[in-house]
């Protein structure tokens, strides 16, 4: 399983600042992905190599930390920025492409970005219907989706080493 690089990056998260935010998106998160941003709250991780279709590489820069709502929007203006990216803003990102992207695609779930490859595509975890808890890419050019796991955990124990090494984001 993938360790997780700098975790914290925006501080610790509280059992208040998840409910609040599950309020917020009016779902209840995965209990793996919970416990996650409750250990962890975001971080890079290692290694960060996933395979899209079964062939096609691509990375996981980061995942997104819970942070309080009350900051509210935060723009991100250096990659870098990313991984401090509160997970609600993520959320509200993809909220305003939602009704274009999710009718283009076909899009039926609920989804809920997580992190990022830094190429402006997310890793979501699934909200609701029959693949709840799942984790799937979206590309946010295409409104592709493609399934890469039936769980955080398990998501993150398929994160394999890199094959490539032209990414502008490096490995740590």
């Amino acid at each position: 399983m993938a360790r997780i690089s700098h975790p914290l990056p925006a501080g610790a998260t509280n059992e208040a600042q998840i409910s609040a935010f599950e309020e917020y998106i009016g779902h209840r998160l995965p209990v793996d992905y919970r416990q996650f941003l409750f250990q962890l709250n975001g971080g890079r991780p290692v290694p960060d190599a996933v395979l899209l279709n079964g062939e096609e590489e691509d990375i996981v820069m980061c995942f997104f930390p819970m942070r309080d709502l009350q900051i509210g929007n935060v723009d991100v203006e250096a990659i870098e920025e990313l991984r401090t990216w509160p997970l609600h803003c993520a959320w509200d990102d993809l909220q305003s492409e939602r009704k274009d992207l999710y009718a283009e695609a076909e899009i039926e779930q609920a989804l809920l970005p997580i992190g990022t490859d830094g190429s402006g595509n997310y890793f979501c975890v699934v909200l609701d219907g029959d693949h709840a808890d799942a984790v799937v890419f979206l590309d946010l050019e295409t409104g592709d989706t493609f399934s890469l796991a039936n769980s955080f955990t398990a998501f993150l124990s398929s994160l394999r080493e890199r094959t490539r090494m032209d990414y502008a984001i490096g490995s740590e």
